[in-house]
């Protein structure tokens, strides 16, 4: 997607995890105030770093030296993914219907976004579509259908990140934890939930493995990452996916507000350590689920609820951000990152009511009894989203 290994690192999941518009009939939650909040985060870590390609500047990087606010926000996206996910392959009527839906919400405004900047960002960015021969399109078309970022030769020349959408690639690592999540269910594992959880942890194991200094390179040969990614990457996201489906399966028990709080503290202390990411979807993802489900601040439940603008703003902020830079070389970073919110609102609010929600009306009809090997309660707090 050609951006450099600290964004890679610091990546930005999709946002396209709510399935349905069928909000009024399940239990308030904060899970779109929380998805809001995390694209604002997304804005916030890439905002000085697209500038000149620093990213000291980036306030949790600079408070803990590894971290920072879009590693946070990734890791979050993919919890609350795999929680949901994992949920709307229970209420699917069958496998099918389950990858209908799945389609239905990832595809169309990643289609859209997609063109607009090939279509209209790359010219404005300085590419020349003229120029473009036929395999280029092909190129093009191939990378749409798999979910990868648009690439045009010259777009954005000169910037530290010279690419149309350097926060697109995440999507399709998603879109594989989606079919892996169908696998496991396919499989039977959400019914044994032991056997997940063992699961979880050693793919954690790995992903720490792999993350540690002076661990071997992975030079997978192209094939692979064509169609996988970087290995890295897959098993670093598929971990923060799988821990979200733990909390699913074990969604009957409690949430108290005083184990959250006592996790705020330990986290702090281990973000200064090796272990941080795999604290933070532990520690944090009991954190992130308290406040989704049991917080009764009534902003959290009503902001983002009916109207989810978050997978918009999420598509849109890059390009946004990057032609605000390409045009305004000395725009302030603070104004950037204002200028980039407020537009990619916009625009997230038209893929919403343009989009995103007639694209839902064609979802196959979800069925609420379980299924098999499904492990579905009627105590789960998600159960309709999903």
């Amino acid at each position: 997607m050609g951006a450099t290994p600290s964004l890679a690192n610091d990546g930005i999941c999709s946002l396209a995890t709510s399935t349905g518009t069928q909000r009024a009939e399940r239990p308030a939650n904060a899970i779109g105030a929380l998805r809001l909040l995390f694209a604002s985060l997304v804005i916030l870590a890439h905002s000085p770093e697209m500038l000149d390609g620093n990213l000291r500047r980036e306030p949790l990087h600079m408070l803990f030296g590894g971290m920072s606010s879009g590693a946070l926000a990734v890791d979050a996206f993919f919890l609350i993914s795999g929680y949901l996910i994992a949920a709307s392959f229970a209420s699917s009527a069958s496998a099918g219907a389950y990858f209908v839906k799945r389609i239905l919400r990832i595809f169309p405004a990643f289609l859209v976004c997609s063109l607009l900047c090939i279509l209209l960002v790359a010219p404005l960015a300085g590419a020349d579509l003229t120029s473009l021969r036929p395999a280029a399109w092909g190129r093009l078309g191939y990378r749409l259908l798999m979910l990868k970022s648009p690439e045009v030769e010259g777009a954005f020349a000169g910037l530290p990140y010279p690419t149309l959408n350097g926060s697109a690639w995440t999507i399709s690592y998603e879109f594989r934890c989606y079919i892996l999540a169908a696998v496991f269910g396919m499989a039977g594992l959400y019914r044994r939930r032991g056997t997940y959880v063992a699961l979880t942890a050693a793919v954690l194991l790995v992903s720490l493995g792999l993350g540690w200094p002076g661990a071997p390179a992975l030079n997978p040969p192209g094939w692979f990452q064509a169609l996988f990614g970087d290995p890295l990457q897959d098993v670093r996201l598929l971990g923060a996916f799988m821990v979200g489906t733990c909390f699913w399966l074990y969604r009957g028990a409690p949430l108290h507000g005083r184990w959250a709080a006592l996790a705020v503290p330990v986290l702090i202390g281990l973000m200064f350590t090796r272990v941080a990411e795999t604290a933070l979807l532990l520690l944090g993802g009991y954190i992130l689920f308290w406040v989704a489900f049991k917080a009764r601040w009534k902003p959290l439940l009503t902001i983002n609820a009916k109207d989810d603008i978050s997978y918009g703003i999420y598509l849109y902020a890059w390009p946004v951000g990057a032609l605000l830079i390409w045009w305004w070389r000395s725009i302030p970073v603070s104004l950037l990152g204002l200028l980039t919110f407020t537009c990619a609102a916009i625009l997230g609010a038209a893929s919403w009511f343009l989009i995103e929600r007639p694209a839902l009306r064609w979802k196959p009809a979800g069925r609420l009894t379980p299924r098999r090997n499904a492990a579905v309660t009627p105590t789960d707090p998600m159960r309709r989203q999903a």
